[in-house]
């Protein structure tokens, strides 16, 4: 009788393979085991990134919502109202119609603009490019602003996308135009049936994006685009301007 054929040696090898077999599974076990516990810490962590990331956008919107409300008080109560009051006392005190006429245009063209910051006029029946173009021609006497677009679908954008976007532009020229000293300006709309973007690049002096901090303009750009389920792109050197993109595929 073969060795392998007696009984014992038999039962040793079963007994043997079985704990392999045993060792093996539950070897298995405990790194698929250990497998999943990694995983689900890292979708943990960015479960907690994406909130912390998400509350940090919330706390801008707030504060770019008050720095709205601080300045447009501050356009009624230093322009408007002053312009107002100047106007009344010259009818009280009997100034020539002419200058109180001035005052009460001024007055009207201030309140005029206060109100498109508000709420662009038109902006449901308008398009985005001419919403843009309402934006970027009073501008055109402070810097050359060149405005282009390819447009190739007919489909209207719905008038939250209008004024997002239009207010992402709005913040991104702004700001082009109170620090980055340039001589010029170019923007950019493309809509299509695939995708939905703008552009806005400059000639400023520019800065660097890694290393400086996101402000307040730039997260109220990033909690727009996620309001548009979109996403966009900062590009700036020192020296070399500075491009905005914003992109939307459908």
């Amino acid at each position: 009788m073969a060795a392998w054929q007696d009984p014992e040696n038999f039962a040793r090898w079963l007994a043997l393979a079985l704990f392999i077999v045993v060792g093996f599974i539950v070897t298995f076990l405990l790194f698929t085991r250990i497998y999943f516990k990694r995983l689900l810490e890292e979708e943990q962590k960015l479960q907690a990134t994406v909130l912390a990331h998400q509350e940090q956008l919330l706390r801008a919107s707030v504060q770019v919502q008050e720095r709205e409300r601080e300045r447009i008080a501050a356009d009624l109560h230093d322009d408007l109202i002053s312009r107002l009051n100047v106007a009344l006392l010259s009818l009280h005190t009997q100034q020539p119609l002419d200058n109180v006429s001035g005052l009460l245009q001024e007055s009207m063209a201030l309140a005029r603009r206060i109100s498109h910051d508000l709420s662009p006029p038109m902006l449901t029946q308008s398009s985005l490019y001419d919403l843009l173009d309402a934006f970027i021609a009073p501008l055109q006497g402070q810097i050359p602003v060149e405005l282009t677009s390819a447009v190739q679908t007919s489909s209207p954008l719905d008038t939250s996308t209008k004024l997002q976007l239009l207010r992402m532009v709005q913040e991104v020229v702004n700001n082009a135009l109170k620090y980055a000293k340039a001589t010029r300006l170019r923007v950019h709309l493309h809509y299509s049936p695939a995708w939905l973007g703008i552009l806005v690049d400059d000639d400023g002096v520019g800065f660097d994006v890694a290393g400086s901090r996101p402000g307040l303009g730039q997260q109220n750009i990033a909690l727009r685009s996620q309001l548009l389920n979109g996403d966009y792109r900062l590009r700036s050197a020192p020296g070399q301007g500075c491009r905005f993109v914003f992109y939307k595929r459908f």
